[in-house]
Formats: structure tokens, sequence, C-alpha cells
């Protein structure tokens, strides 16, 4: 019965994942090269779940499903996530020929399967063939293995350097704090150390035992479709809608001009305002008030004193009264009728919606979506 209820999970998750990646290809508005690469993750995903499916159920047999179906699939997951990850957040680059490289272990596990595939139907397949065949695979799925898990540590790395770079150039488009594709890429790492098991039971035990771990896999790639369908179209539309409003964001003056701190005596508090309106710091998510003073080589605590003291206000008050004002002006904006208040709170300098919601509900006393109704009954008025 539970074995049952897993499969049917495997093969639902499979049918969705075509059908994902069928609209992902489809859709004029979703072709990128990052989206291609989602596509072709989430194809390939879906074929192995189906292959794996077809075998476990006894609908195919061994010998069929080796002859005939079994395409290794598994050799390619992680190089498809690791170039998805890389032009997901590099998006203006170009896939470069080196990338290629990635492929090479696919290819010599295809061709490798493509060899035994020959062998089988010319008839030569016998015992010697066969033992010789199973040593190639469990040498080359060891070291995909391991070579998935470098990938995945690789991709990590990426989003790691992409935040730092988002942190230290607050112009660059802040794409959800990146934190969904880390935990992505955390969950991928699980499974790849996992991957270890089953493999290794199947290679020295047999008996049928490793199924039972390889049910975890499965299960884990029928939930992973979704997900990265779902992270993926959706993370792409608030991505779309943020290059839009980014470019107007920078296209504006200043939203604080120069002369509005010409009263204030304090020179480090009239280097504060610069850095933080003139230079439109305020935009950065990862702004805090120790970072600001390390800036400014500015003592924490006496800041704090005197933004409090001069400015009546907390720093945290202080950069999301800012932060609400540059919100207002994009809700606003006609262009941007449409589009998520996720985007908009995220170019505002926020790092989630809730965020957003909190700060703009406590200094205005409505939330965004009620301001912006507001806006659009006063323009049809």
């Amino acid at each position: 019965m539970v074995f049952s209820i897993l499969n049917t999970v495997m093969l639902l998750g499979a049918i969705q994942g075509i059908i994902l990646s069928l609209y992902i290809f489809l859709s004029k508005k979703h072709k990128t090269l990052s989206n291609l690469f989602l596509a072709l993750l989430i194809v390939s995903f879906s074929y192995n779940i189906i292959q794996s499916y077809l075998h476990i159920t006894g609908i195919i047999t061994m010998e069929y499903y080796f002859k005939y179906f079994y395409i290794p699939f598994s050799s390619v997951f992680m190089t498809l996530f690791y170039l998805y990850v890389k032009y997901y957040l590099y998006h203006l680059e170009k896939f470069q020929k080196k990338d290629y490289l990635f492929f090479i272990p696919f290819i010599n596990d295809f061709f490798v399967t493509l060899i035994e595939k020959i062998v089988y139907a010319l008839g030569f397949y016998n015992v010697i063939y066969i033992k010789k065949f199973d040593y190639i695979k469990v040498v080359l799925e060891y070291f995909n293995i391991f070579y998935s898990i470098a990938l995945i540590i690789l991709s990590i790395k990426l989003i790691n350097r992409y935040k730092k770079q988002t942190k230290n150039n607050f112009q660059l488009i802040q794409v959800l704090s990146i934190r969904w594709l880390k935990i992505l890429s955390y969950i991928f790492l699980i499974m790849g150390v996992y991957w270890l098991i089953p493999f290794t039971i199947e290679v020295f035990i047999g008996n049928n035992l490793e199924t039972y771990f390889y049910y975890f896999l499965w299960i884990a790639l029928s939930i992973l479709i979704y997900l990265l369908g779902h992270f993926g179209i959706y993370h792409f539309g608030v991505f779309q809608e943020q290059k839009s409003i980014h470019k107007f964001s920078i296209s504006r003056t200043a939203l604080i001009q120069k002369d509005t701190a010409s009263n204030i005596k304090n020179e480090n508090l009239i280097e504060f305002e610069k850095f933080i309106k003139e230079e439109r710091n305020f935009l950065d998510a990862n702004l805090s008030l120790e970072s600001v003073a390390k800036k400014l080589n500015i003592n924490k605590s006496y800041l704090s004193r005197l933004i409090n003291s001069d400015l009546e206000k907390s720093f945290n008050d202080y950069i999301n009264e800012l932060r609400i004002e540059e919100a207002k002006t994009y809700l606003e904006q006609t262009e941007f009728e449409n589009y998520t208040l996720l985007a908009i709170g995220l170019e505002a300098g926020f790092n989630s919606k809730t965020a957003f919601n909190s700060a703009f509900k406590k200094f205005t006393g409505v939330t965004p979506s009620e301001y912006k109704n507001q806006k659009k009954h006063l323009k049809a008025d």
C-alpha cells in the first residue's frame, strides 16, 4: 500500500515535470538561457523518474530496461543545475564554449550506455560483457556522484560570490537575496551525499535492498520538480519586473537633494546623509548601522546616538522611511501597475515581502496594496 502511494507520487511528479518543461519551452516570455537549462533539468528529472517507475513496478523487465529504455540522465542533473544558477544570476552573459566541458561526464556515460545497447542488439551480450560493463558503470557512477557534489558546491560558491557583489554594489539587482536558490542548492547537496548510500548497497550487497533507499531520492526528485518549476518560473517573473523597475530607479535623480543636509552642523551627520541619500545607499538591502559606520570610519555607538539625537529617529526607521518613499514612487507609476509587490519591495531596498508590508503599514497606516489601490482610484476620479 505504502509503495503504491509512493509510486503514484513519483508518476505524478514526472507528469507535472513534463508539463512544466513544455510550458517553459513553448512560452515566449520565458525564453532565456537560464530557463532553457531549467526546462532541461526538469525534463531529465522527469525521465529519470519515469524509467525508474517502469522498472520498479515491473512494467518492464530489467533486460528491457537497460536494452532499450535506460538513459544515464543522472550524470547531467547537476551540470544543468549549475548552468541554470550561473545564467540566472548573470543573465546578461552569453553561453561560453568552456561550459561544454561540464557535459563530458554525461557524454562518456551516454557513450558507454550506447555501446552496451549496440552489443545487446547484435546479440553479443554474455557473462563476460556483463561483468565488463558492470565494472565500467560502477566506476562511472561513483565518479558522477562525486562530480555532482562538486558542481553543487561550485553552485553555492557562485551564489555566495554574487551575494558579495550585490552587497558591495546595490546597483546590481538583488534577486530575493537569492536565499531560495541557496536553500535549493543545499537540498541538492544533501541528496548528492545520500546518493552514495543506495548505490553502495546496490554494488556490494544487492538483493534489491537498495530499492528502499532509492525511494527517498525518487520522491525527493518528484517534490523538487514542483519546487523548481514554481520557484524558477515565479522568481523569473519577479526578476523581469525588477529589471524594469531597476532601470527606472537608476535613471531618477536622488530622492533627497544635496541641500537637505545644509542645516546640519555636525560633519559626521552630513557625511552620513550624503552616503545614505545622495548616493542612494538606502536601496542596499544589506545596509546596516555597522556597515555604514565602518564605511564612514565613525564609531558605531556614536553614529547611533547622533542619528537618534539630531534626526530624532533610529537608524532602521530612518532607512525604512526612505525606502518607503522610494516604494511609493514605484507604486504610483502606471507602468508598474500590475507588478508584484515583491519586486517593488526588493527594488526599494527591502529583503522580503513581509518586511516591506510591515514597514509600509507602520509608517503609512496602510499596506502597499491598499496604497496602490488608493492612488489608482484617485487617478480614475
